[in-house]
């Protein structure tokens, strides 16, 4: 069965995950913020703000929230992880 996120889901996680290995999160922190955040990298990728070689292209704010909200209605039913308590 196809995923309601389509195939960006894999993709945004390896991103989301090298990216808080870099800040040195590791473990279940990394697994639990990699499960909060990814749905966040996979709305700048489909909305052209991180480039083929998985960097940021620069934006302002109106254009990340718009790719966030736009990501969300076309998602409506995916439900964002708690945030882990330290």
């Amino acid at each position: 069965m196809r995923s309601p996120t389509g195939n960006i889901e894999p993709f945004a996680r390896e991103i989301c995950e090298r990216d808080f290995r870099r800040a040195g999160i590791h473990g279940s922190e990394l697994t639990a913020d990699v499960d909060r955040d990814w749905h966040s990298v996979a709305a700048q990728i489909e909305a052209g703000l991180i480039n083929d070689n998985n960097e940021l292209i620069p934006h302002n704010l109106e254009q990340g929230l718009a790719a966030y909200r736009d990501w969300h209605a076309r998602h409506p039913n995916y439900a964002i992880p708690p945030m882990r308590r330290p």
